[in-house]
């Protein structure tokens, strides 16, 4: 599923408007490193991936257990660590992607929590924070060819709810209700963004397993607003 050509303007403008610094622009030049520079929990010992000749480094948490008392909005379950089905050469970086996915899934449903009166303003400085960390680390990570679409759309479509949760911040300390909260134009636009990478996913990888199909389906639908 695609979006139009208004759509892609209106993206461009948000990229350049919102988070100029993070527009991804060629292929990533950046060296692979063995440690996330933004965090993402304690790494396990490096894994050689077996005859791919290169180090697999697992970024993955151990635990995606959200604070007390949230869930997740889709039966999200961790990503397998061997990721059956994925090519070797691409393991590094749907590992990396998907663990940067995770904190935006995470930073989402804690913001989403937060949009009423009182708490929005504050709730929004970390999720901007955690989440701008998270997409300039997915901009790093050196992408296998073929998979620059994906990493387009997924970056564009978590700026698109950047940009969504700046309006809804707002709207919520207006003391606007959810429904037309849920009604901001970007938030749809990411959806349509997010559906795309899926579509991407698929075609890239048939061979793939249950369990990894699932995982990777359900960290972008747990992205996902709708």
């Amino acid at each position: 599923m695609g979006i139009s050509i208004t759509a892609q303007a209106k993206i461009s403008l948000i990229l350049a408007a919102t988070i100029s610094p993070l527009i991804f622009q060629g292929t990533a030049s950046a060296k692979p490193t063995e440690t996330n520079p933004n965090g993402p929990g304690a790494l396990r010992s490096p894994v050689r991936a077996t005859g791919s000749g290169s180090t697999f480094v697992n970024w993955y948490p151990s635990s995606i257990t959200l604070p007390q008392g949230m869930s997740y909005p889709c039966a999200l379950t961790p990503l397998p660590t061997s990721l059956p089905g994925i090519p070797a050469g691409d393991r590094n970086y749907i590992n990396h992607v998907y663990t940067m996915l995770l904190k935006c899934v995470q930073a989402k449903t804690i913001m989403l929590s937060k949009l009423r009166p009182g708490e929005a303003r504050s709730a929004y400085s970390r999720y901007y924070a955690d989440t701008r960390a998270a997409l300039e680390t997915i901009r790093k990570e050196p992408t296998p060819t073929g998979l620059e679409s994906f990493r387009n759309q997924v970056m564009n479509a978590i700026v698109l709810q950047v940009t969504f949760f700046s309006k809804a911040t707002a709207a919520a300390e207006n003391g606007t209700d959810g429904n037309t909260i849920m009604q901001i134009p970007e938030g749809r636009q990411a959806s349509n963004l997010l559906m795309s990478a899926w579509g991407e996913m698929q075609g890239r990888y048939p061979q793939w397993s249950e369990e990894t199909k699932d995982s990777m389906y359900h960290h972008l639908c747990a992205l996902d607003l709708f």
